[in-house]
């Protein structure tokens, strides 16, 4: 009992001290304006604090999500209540659970099931907002892109009834990575063998890694069981050639991987950038 007691005092004395009139300023203040829309210092240091981040980083996210909710604001995004029950159907199907049992799962962690549909409620407003910015953004790849990639890389575009390979395997990435750039070097620890493919009794994996490797060249690098396994392209039997109307959608998302994220970056920097900022305080 005495412990408990003295743990008691103390957390009581240090909300005393954090929240006493010598620290309102601290805590209370404002550290910055962004568009007329304060952040207070309290609001960095509760989400540093929930989230275990540094202030400047917290800070950093606040003001990504004045903007955020600013720019959902203005394009008039909105979500219905029936897309967040849906939402947390899927994460209960997840979870191998019903929805009951998930919301009394969350319950059960002291999490308010209202304030949670809260923040699923603002995560759907972002998913929209970053969907559009994507859409919006990709778009902007050209047919004239698409058919230079599709001239350039057009062993992408084959399917073969056949392959004759070179398969080296290793249970060290590394040397088979040092034999992809210097082939005519030997390892101790890659194994070599010759091997050949029907396209239709092989796995469907690595019928489209041999038909997007070009002819007398190695292959990307995969993970088998417990060892790396790459495959060298001797030849291919009955290569035919996918047309490039057929092969646009696939090249569209294939110049579309990575970008995603650095059209969402550029985007809200961009607005960043042209935002009214005033700091008031740093935390």
């Amino acid at each position: 009992m005495k412990i408990k007691l003295k743990v008691l005092t103390f957390v009581t004395l240090g909300a005393t001290l954090l929240f006493s009139p010598a620290n309102a300023g601290t805590v209370d203040g404002i550290s910055l304006i962004i568009n007329k829309e304060p952040i207070t210092l309290y609001d960095v240091f509760k989400y540093s604090q929930r989230f275990n981040l540094s202030k400047k980083d917290a800070l950093d996210i606040l003001v990504r999500q004045k903007l955020e909710e600013a720019e959902i604001k203005k394009l008039g995004i909105s979500v219905e209540n029936y897309e967040v029950d849906q939402y947390i159907e899927t994460l209960a199907t997840n979870n191998n659970m019903n929805t009951t049992d998930f919301l009394a799962m969350i319950r059960s962690k002291n999490v308010d099931v209202f304030e949670y549909k809260e923040e699923l409620t603002n995560k759907l407003k972002r998913d929209k907002l970053y969907r559009k910015i994507i859409s919006n953004k990709l778009q902007q790849i050209s047919d004239g892109e698409l058919k230079a990639y599709y001239d350039e890389n057009l062993h992408e575009f084959s399917q073969a009834n056949g392959f004759d390979v070179t398969i080296y395997t290793s249970a060290n990435q590394e040397s088979l990575i040092s034999l992809k750039k210097n082939p005519m070097s030997t390892f101790k620890d890659v194994e070599l063998k010759e091997g050949s493919f029907q396209a239709g009794k092989m796995d469907a994996n690595l019928a489209t890694l041999l038909n997007k490797t070009a002819t007398s060249s190695f292959s990307s690098i995969v993970k088998s069981d417990q060892n790396y396994v790459m495959f060298f392209v001797k030849n291919k039997h009955n290569a035919q050639t996918v047309a490039f109307d057929d092969a646009k959608n696939y090249i569209h998302a294939k110049l579309s991987e990575g970008k995603e994220q650095k059209a969402i970056e550029e985007y809200f920097e961009k607005l960043k950038s042209s935002a009214n900022i005033k700091v008031v305080r740093l935390p």
